[in-house]
Parts: structure tokens; C-alpha cells; sequence
């Protein structure tokens, strides 16, 4: 809904300005991982999930000769024939999934070339490390204005490594601010403050184009 959301967004971030809520001088940059609704027990490489859908497969053979000689000895005391078929009909069911899944999609590289775990329920998720564990989600992230804690920008990426965030976080801002009657170099000569994982190169330069103090 991203189309709607956005000039929400903006609408009550006038209403802000027009209240003096907004400071525009200080400025924090920070993020929080969140569960998407998809199983982590769902993703893998584009190999490691073609190996899941081969072993999903091989255990509907080993099912079905299963019931073949079950059928033969009238024998049904271990498994009747019900709940094997459900069985059957569950991971036959899996396994068409991944093979939907995998026609339609291409594996996931990142930004070194490297391939990254794809997810079949949220692709646009991903594997990350949070202070609970490792879990399939978002992370989310936020520019705050220091005066009352109202957010300028917010966005959530499927990449768990927040020195990615800050560019894209600071641009946003500046396309929200603008939208409410703000200038272009909105964040000339203002604060910005942000914890190391924020901290290299790239990011160093985005604050010093935009003669940021960070």
C-alpha cells in the first residue's frame, strides 16, 4: 500500500510543521529488525531448495510403496490408508509449491556477487540476526526529528546490514520534507547522529554532500 501510505504520511507531517513539532536541526538514524510472516524454515538457496523439493519427493515414492504393500497384506494397524494419503497429499503439495516457486524465480545476489537464502512465502524478506535470534524479516528503519521524536522517514528492507539504510533513509526525508514546503537542502548545516554500524565510506560522503554534521 505504498501508494496510499506515502502521502498519509506526508499529510501528517504537515499537520506537524504547521504545529511546530518538528525541531529541523537534530536528527537520529536507527533500526529494529521485525518478523515477517513467513518461516525461515522456508528459505534457502536456489540449489537448497531444489535438494528440498527432490527429498519431498522421494518420501511421497517411499509413501506410496508404502501403501501399495499395506493394500497387498490387507495390513492397515500402523497407518491406515487415510492418514497416509493425507501425507502423501500434504508433501505432494510442498513439493508443487517449489516447483511453482522455482520456474518463476531467479536467485538472490547481493551486492558482492554473493547468493543469498531466497524465501517462498516473502521473498522480499530475509534471513537476519536480531536479539532474539536469527529470524525471517525486515529491518526496519527510521529518521527521527529530535524535537518530539516524529519520524521523517521510515522504511523497512530486506537486508539485514544498516550501513545500506542510511542513504536511501536521508533521501527519502528529503522527498517527504520537500513535499511539505521544504527546501532541497533541507539537511544543510543540521546533526545527524547514527551508532557505528552506520559507519564507512559511502555514508561518510552522502553527509558530506549534503553538509550534514554527522
Amino acid at each position: 500500500m505504498n501508494d496510499q501510505i506515502l502521502p498519509l504520511f506526508c499529510d501528517i507531517l504537515l499537520v506537524c510543521e504547521q504545529e511546530n513539532l518538528l525541531g529541523g536541526t537534530f536528527f537520529a538514524l536507527d533500526g529494529i529488525k521485525l518478523p515477517a510472516n513467513a518461516s525461515k524454515e522456508c528459505s534457502g538457496t536456489i540449489s537448497e531448495l531444489k535438494k528440498k523439493k527432490n527429498k519431498i519427493q522421494k518420501k511421497v515414492k517411499r509413501l506410496l510403496k508404502d501403501q501399495i504393500e499395506a493394500d497387498k497384506d490387507d495390513d492397515d494397524d500402523f497407518c491406515p490408508p487415510s492418514t497416509r494419503q493425507r501425507q502423501i497429499d500434504k508433501l505432494k503439495k510442498q513439493a508443487d509449491r517449489i516447483e511453482k516457486w522455482l520456474k518463476k524465480n531467479n536467485a538472490k545476489i547481493s551486492s558482492n556477487g554473493r547468493e543469498l537464502k531466497s524465501n517462498l512465502t516473502d521473498n522480499d524478506s530475509a534471513l537476519m540476526l536480531s536479539s532474539g535470534g536469527t529470524i525471517q524479516g525486515y529491518n526496519g528503519q527510521a529518521l527521527v526529528d529530535d524535537k518530539h521524536q516524529i519520524i521523517v522517514h521510515g522504511e523497512a528492507f530486506g537486508s539485514g546490514q544498516d550501513a545500506k539504510h542510511l542513504e536511501p533513509l536521508v533521501d527519502g526525508a528529503k522527498v517527504n520534507m520537500e513535499k511539505i514546503g521544504q527546501h532541497a537542502d533541507y539537511f544543510k548545516g543540521k546533526i545527524l547522529t547514527a551508532d557505528t554500524n552506520y559507519h564507512n565510506q559511502s555514508n561518510l560522503k552522502k553527509c558530506h554532500d549534503e553538509q550534514l554534521d554527522a
